[in-house]
């Protein structure tokens, strides 16, 4: 008798209205990464955020961006690297955050991409507001917050 193979590792993202912890939705990203694009509210130009869950948290890992605009950095933070690619800045780190909280609106296209997934979660469909976004590690649980947000 065969020892059975080892579940894959699955972390959950958890949506909720901010600051009341609402919860709108859970979107499993089985890779553990991810990217929250958009559209700067300033510049109007593309920013892509990519994350991955660690230890049940959120390291932002890389921000890339066309344009300096309000909000966005202006050099690499320590450990970090700054460089150009082309037309964008990309900036790489290691920022712990313990959940990410953001103002979406319908025009600025906001986007959550899970590496693997070609389904990206509009984050504007719960109307223009303020969402949180958090990670716990393991599969997202079922019933009524335990829907795709897709």
């Amino acid at each position: 008798m065969s020892a059975a193979a080892p579940a894959a590792a699955v972390d959950c993202l958890v949506l909720a209205s901010h600051p009341d912890g609402k919860p709108l939705a859970q979107v499993e990203a089985p890779r553990g990464t991810f990217a929250i694009a958009y559209v700067h509210s300033v510049t109007r130009t593309p920013v892509d955020e990519r994350y991955r869950v660690e230890r049940g948290g959120i390291v932002q890992t890389r921000l890339r961006f066309e344009q300096h605009g309000p909000g966005l950095p202006t050099e690499a933070d320590a450990g970090g690297t700054w460089t150009r690619d082309g037309d964008a800045y990309v900036v790489t780190m290691a920022r712990e955050l313990g959940e990410i909280a953001m103002r979406v609106h319908a025009d600025q296209k906001w986007r959550l991409v899970v590496d693997g997934d070609p389904r990206a979660v509009d984050l504007a469909q719960w109307g223009n507001r303020a969402i949180a976004l958090s990670a716990r590690a393991g599969a997202c649980l079922t019933g009524p917050t335990g829907s795709g947000a897709r």
